[in-house]
């Protein structure tokens, strides 16, 4: 992903986080492995910590950073996250 982060948009309202917190890391890979499909939108996880678009982009965009998760733009409007393969538990 490149450097220079681009606006971004997701469907919904932009709800603020209620408790001003910022979730950990492996919360939000716990969502993503346990979501109903294995690619997620920023509003779904935003949804499922309860905290704003805004503030789980960020915080997803650290996460690609470092190399937790992947990344891919969609029309330069929908953000799709998901694990690595190298992430995932061997069964």
């Amino acid at each position: 992903m490149p450097s220079d982060r681009l606006p971004h948009s997701e469907t919904g309202p932009d709800r603020k986080s209620t408790d001003g917190g910022r979730i950990s890391s492996e919360a939000v890979v716990e969502s993503v492995r346990t979501a109903p499909v294995p690619v997620v939108n920023t509003q779904y996880l935003a949804d499922e910590h309860d905290v704003s678009v805004d503030e789980m982009f960020e915080q997803l965009s650290t996460m690609v950073e470092v190399g937790i998760l992947k990344h891919h733009r969609v029309e330069d409007r929908w953000h799709l996250w998901w694990l690595p393969l190298e992430s995932e538990p061997d069964n």
